[in-house]
């Protein structure tokens, strides 16, 4: 047992030694080692065992230099392949710069030809220039010479002239001269005659001495008038003969003009008896009598469209660019004193020196045709009245938002109002109309206010209020829908947007009123509301999204053009929007027209573009002359909605026949509630305020008015401010 021990430690031993010495001193022997102890091995061993170990980590070492010797050589080596490379690729270089270095040398020597060339031919290019500038002195002084030739023959011409003149008038004069000598010798001879014929009779005749001394007289006066007229015809031939040569200067310097190129005076074309021909030669009279602008008529084209174009002609002195803008300037004159409807442009022709004059005598569109784009003002009273009242007037300042409002509520007061404010519902029996406006005690353009007879809300905390007086009207019909049956009501906001703006929380407020308008719709409630924004958001608490809310009704071209760039797209496809859009300039051109032959304003012409559901129409709107309001019924329908609202009332009596919804369930009458006014309801907290002074220092007279104590003025009910 023993034996096989040590045995196998001798085996083991030498095993472990084995794998010492072949794989070095490796953790897993030193593993080994410490497992099997130290202790257990001889002396003799380890210290072989030692031995070996450093020999063979000697042998490591220099295997691992040798190693690292082989891979410097083989990278060496790789270097010096590289460098022999490098330097066979320098050799090339070398070479084709050696073939490069010939051919500058040969560049250099052609270079040197061309530059002994080049200095020959500068020298006979410099003595060319010598010769020309020579020349050029000698032209130069030609050109001199001929100038001072030609003001030598100007000068001499001019003195020719003079001395052509000079000659005639001194012939004529001698002429004159000898003629009055001979009339002067045979008056003096003829008064001799006389004389002696006078002195023979008067030694024959004592008692005629005095007839002949008048005879002697006269004939003496009639030989001093003689002599003045003589002096006098010699004066005016003088001066007929200096107004010759006057005009004979002036059609010099035209010849030299003309010679020029330039018109002195307008050039008329021979048409007959055209009127556009007529036209076109008064158009250059008018602008050479105006701004003396003198052109010669070409002729004149007229087009299919009914545009007329007459070409004219100019001065070469004149730049075509001047003439064009003084045509331009001066247009509007010469529509307006040749009555023609507008100059459609001015422009130069580019193949010709021509300038194009394009006029119309009328619109383009007929009458005919604008029934086609634009419909009739019945026909947009027709709409209003048959379509949900919920309609929202859109327009700059100044154009007739406020009388076109009055126009809708006057025919639909006639027309009557539908069930459930829908476009096919019944009539209902009665309709109420309330207006807010927040100018109308403060303005001073509304002192006659159209919509006067259902003005509650004048000012703007009243205007304000309105909104609340809405919401209560509201409730109360969903309450009582027997009252809601029998009356409707119409809410007009003017200058919807001015109201919630003037609001102390404006956007709270605009919520508030989109609440009214989605929730009271069926409720027999419309509304009609204006303001001059385009942009549905400008309105405090509205988005976009919400002009379904209003049927959008905008006034005038201008702002027409406005909602179409910003709204157009999405009513209309592209064609349709850019044909509207065209058509929207024939249609101003046609009112433009119409307009100037109109001298009362409440019939000038004014379309408007409804934004229907289905597709945008035009327009034109009613006389602003149309409206009439029935005042008794307004009225009675007043007292009667009073009545119907008075506690005990609702229910009774609405459903009998029109003729008593007034009286009570004991067939009493009632007493009435207070009327409202255009300041706020009489409510408890609020006192009236002189529209004038602002002096609550009121008293009430027996008629009704108001008699303010401060500054004295009466003012009636629905004019007093309350708050």
């Amino acid at each position: 047992m023993r034996l096989s021990h040590s045995l196998g430690l001798s085996a083991f031993s030498l095993c472990a030694g084995l794998a010492v010495a072949s794989g070095g001193f490796t953790n897993d022997t030193a593993k080994i080692i410490s497992m099997l102890g130290v202790g257990a091995l001889p002396a003799s061993f380890i210290t072989y065992f030692i031995t070996d170990t450093k020999s063979q980590r000697l042998l490591n070492d220099a295997e691992s230099k040798n190693k690292k010797a082989g891979e410097t050589l083989h990278k060496i080596i790789r270097e010096f392949d590289t460098c022999k490379s490098k330097l066979a690729n320098v050799s090339s270089q070398l070479e084709s710069l050696k073939d490069e270095l010939k051919e500058a040398r040969n560049t250099i020597n052609s270079l040197g030809h061309n530059k002994l060339e080049s200095t020959a031919i500068i020298a006979q290019l410099q003595a060319k220039l010598s010769e020309l500038s020579t020349q050029s002195q000698k032209d130069a002084q030609r050109i001199e010479y001929l100038e001072s030739e030609t003001e030598q023959w100007e000068f001499n011409f001019k003195s020719q002239v003079e001395t052509e003149a000079n000659q005639r008038f001194q012939l004529a004069k001698s002429q004159e001269l000898e003629k009055i000598y001979l009339e002067h010798d045979l008056i003096t001879s003829e008064a001799m005659q006389l004389f002696r014929r006078l002195q023979n009779w008067g030694e024959k005749v004592a008692h005629g001495h005095q007839s002949k001394a008048e005879i002697i007289k006269s004939l003496a006066s009639s030989y001093n008038e003689n002599l003045d007229e003589v002096g006098e015809a010699i004066a005016n031939e003088r001066q007929n003969y200096i107004e010759q040569i006057e005009l004979l200067n002036e059609r010099v310097g035209q010849l030299q003009q003309q010679l020029a190129g330039d018109l002195v005076e307008p050039v008329y074309g021979d048409f007959g008896f055209d009127i556009n021909g007529k036209i076109a030669n008064e158009i250059a009279r008018t602008l050479f009598t105006d701004i003396r602008l003198a052109l010669s008529v070409k002729g004149f084209q007229v087009k299919p469209d009914g545009v007329v174009d007459v070409g004219y002609g100019y001065s070469r002195s004149v730049h075509p660019k001047a003439i064009v803008e003084a045509i331009s300037k001066h247009s509007e004159t010469l529509v307006k004193k040749l009555g023609l409807f507008k100059i459609t442009s001015v422009r130069k022709l580019e193949i010709t020196d021509c300038v194009v004059v394009s006029y119309r005598m009328e619109p383009a569109i007929k009458a005919d045709e604008i029934k086609l784009m634009v419909g009739t003002a019945d026909e947009f009273i027709n709409y209003v009245v048959s379509h949900p009242i919920r309609y929202r007037l859109i327009a700059d300042p100044g154009v007739g938002k406020t009388p076109t409002t009055a126009v809708m509520i006057s025919e639909i007061l006639k027309a009557g109002c539908t069930r459930g404010n829908t476009g096919k519902g019944e009539r209902v029996k009665n309709t109420l109309v309330t207006v807010s406006y927040p100018g109308a005690v403060g303005s001073l353009k509304d002192s006659n206010y159209p919509l006067e007879p259902f003005l509650k809300y004048g000012d703007t905390t009243a205007a304000i209020k309105s909104f609340d007086d809405c919401l209560d009207d509201g409730n109360f019909r969903v309450k009582n829908p027997t009252f809601a049956a029998n009356f409707f009501q119409i809410w007009a906001w003017d200058e919807l947007d001015n109201t919630l703006n003037s609001c102390s929380e404006p956007y709270a407020a605009g919520e508030n009123l989109k609440k009214i308008l989605k929730q009271f719709g069926h409720n027999n409630i419309g509304w009609i509301v204006s303001g001059q924004s385009v942009m549905t958001k400008q309105i405090p608490g509205f988005t976009n999204d919400d002009r379904s809310l209003f049927t959008e009704i905008i006034i005038g071209i201008p702002k027409i053009r406005h909602y179409l760039n910003t709204y157009g797209k999405g009513k209309n496809s592209e064609s349709n929007l850019a044909k509207l859009i065209r058509n929207l300039d024939a249609i101003e051109e046609y009112i433009d027209y119409k307009n100037d032959l109109v001298t009362d304003d409440a019939r000038l012409l004014r379309v408007a573009l409804v934004v229907d559901s289905r597709s945008p129409k035009l327009y034109f709107l009613p006389n602003l002359d149309k409206v009439s309001f029935n005042y008794q019924e307004i009225e009675n329908t007043k007292r009667l909605a009073r009545v119907a609202k008075f506690p005990g009332t609702i229910g009774n009596g609405l459903e009998t026949e029109s003729s008593k919804p007034h009286t009570a369930s004991n067939g009493q009458m009632v007493s009435l509630p207070p009327i409202s006014t255009i300041g706020g309801s009489h409510q408890s907290g609020t006192s009236p305020h002189c529209p004038h002074c602002g002096s609550a220092n009121l008293k009430l007279q027996n008629d009704d008015r108001y008699r303010c104590l401060d500054c004295k003025k009466r003012t009636v009910s629905n004019k007093i401010i309350w708050k």
